[in-house]
């Protein structure tokens, strides 16, 4: 085990695990302020805020485990064409990181429960993939 966990390259998981907790955010970034556009387009000029409040709470929870999940298995498919060793491993620790940062920011829950354990499998799944090409 522990000549497993010396193989992890850790600046590149650690550097992964950011870009990818950082684009699940951008995603849902992205989303809101296109719909805020949108309205503001169909109003021509300021968008009601309350709208684009509800918009937002009602989405985001969703589309940022959604995202989170998705960018994970990108990310550790390209983690796991930078390394050479220990593959699946990456991608494990890769979910865990991304994981833990999910838990900081957005605190335990059951729902968060569930994203840890999607985010994990898709931090294999992503490596695994990769892994096949």
């Amino acid at each position: 085990m522990t000549t497993e966990l010396s193989q992890i390259k850790w600046v590149r998981v650690v550097l992964t695990a950011l870009a990818v907790y950082i684009a699940g955010f951008l995603t849902i970034f992205l989303i809101v302020t296109g719909y805020a556009s949108y309205l503001g387009f169909q109003v021509r000029g300021a968008p009601d805020p309350a709208m684009i409040e509800a918009f937002a709470n009602q989405y985001a929870p969703w589309i940022g485990p959604i995202s989170l999940i998705l960018f994970t298995i990108l990310g550790a498919m390209g983690l796991a064409r930078r390394v050479g060793n220990a593959v699946e491993l990456h991608g494990i620790v890769l979910g865990v990181l991304v994981s833990l940062v999910s838990i900081i920011f957005d605190g335990l829950s059951v729902s968060t429960l569930v994203t840890i354990v999607l985010t994990i499998g898709a931090g294999w799944l992503g490596s695994r993939l990769s892994a096949r090409q």
